[in-house]
């Protein structure tokens, strides 16, 4: 048996539910997994709120977690491995699982069960889109909204990492100290300042190279006009809700490129198996090349606090639930 936590009805966090039920079944090259940590994201309150590509009830939200093995089926993760998931598909507010090994990679060393629940989703997307989607080379300028985010905080980090220069944005002098600390080289308040102008005045005219777009609406339409000739978008999120409203001329004239992302629809094609991303960034986050942010850790039980927090949009970094 197990407990987890469903939705049986879209709407607040008080339709996280907590229940009981019987555990998975073992299927070949799997392993049962005992869940010590699970990365809370954005997804899941869009999944808790009916508002998530479409799904219908019950959701068992979830993308994201570690853990021990307890019953092994794959040569590659003996019993008593400590594993991350970065591809579930099951639900993970739960105190059990099983996942197909391709979905898991080895926690190393120095590396903790909340850390490694806390990776996946936010580092595998801003790796994804820095370093195959716009191509972040050293010496480039990036523009990186909602910075002391998730997604943002580890996008500075790997924007560093390849050695570009940083514009970070943030809705707070906090969240500006946040991003300085992870690496910013200049940062704004998007609510005291224009987007396009102060990217232009922070680049001289020149505006930036790549801009990593985590927030969408009008900082989408905002960040386009401030983007350089041959500059690269990625586009990942609306968190606003609101529709970016643009102009053509913004982009076409500069001989600019913009890529979409979506990391559930990316995996669910099969054109992208980050296992070997996976590896590399809990490698550079052991040898303390990357640092990883849990803001705030709840027990699983209190699943609607941390949903609640969340919507807050008070968080800097990640918060996790241990079953």
């Amino acid at each position: 048996m197990r407990n987890s936590i469903i939705v049986e009805e879209f709407g607040g966090p008080e339709q996280l539910k907590w229940i009981e039920e019987e555990s998975l079944p073992l299927t070949e090259k799997s392993v049962r997994i005992a869940v010590k940590a699970v990365g809370v994201n954005r997804a899941d309150v869009l999944q808790r709120t009916g508002a998530y590509h479409g799904m219908k009830p019950p959701v068992r939200p979830g993308l994201e977690g570690s853990g021990v093995v307890l019953e092994s089926a794959s040569e590659r993760f003996p019993v008593g491995t400590n594993v991350v998931l970065f591809a579930n598909r099951t639900g993970l507010y739960t105190t059990e699982t099983v996942s197909d090994e391709k979905h898991l990679a080895v926690i190393p060393a120095g590396v903790t069960f909340e850390q490694a629940a806390a990776i996946p989703i936010n580092w595998l997307t801003a790796w994804y889109c820095i370093t195959k989607l716009i191509r972040l080379q050293a010496g480039e300028t990036i523009f990186i909204p909602a910075a002391a985010s998730g997604v943002g905080y580890a996008a500075v980090q790997i924007a560093k990492h390849c050695g570009a220069q940083v514009i970070a944005a943030a809705s707070s002098a906090g969240k500006l100290a946040v991003a300085t600390e992870y690496g910013a080289d200049a940062t704004f308040n998007y609510r005291e300042r224009d987007t396009t102008e102060a990217i232009r005045d922070l680049t001289a005219g020149k505006g930036t190279d790549t801009f990593l777009d985590t927030v969408g609406g009008k900082t989408f339409a905002q960040g386009l006009k401030a983007l350089a000739p041959f500059g690269r978008v990625a586009a990942l999120a609306n968190v606003t809700l609101e529709d970016s409203l643009i102009n053509t001329r913004d982009f076409y004239p500069k001989n600019a490129a913009i890529y979409g992302f979506q990391y559930g629809n990316l995996l669910n094609s099969g054109r992208y198996h980050p296992a070997e991303d996976m590896e590399t960034i809990l490698k550079l986050v052991a040898n303390g090349t990357f640092r990883v942010l849990v803001a705030k850790s709840f027990p699983l039980a209190e699943a609607p606090a941390a949903h609640r927090f969340l919507e807050s949009r008070d968080v800097m970094g990640k918060l996790v639930l241990t079953p």
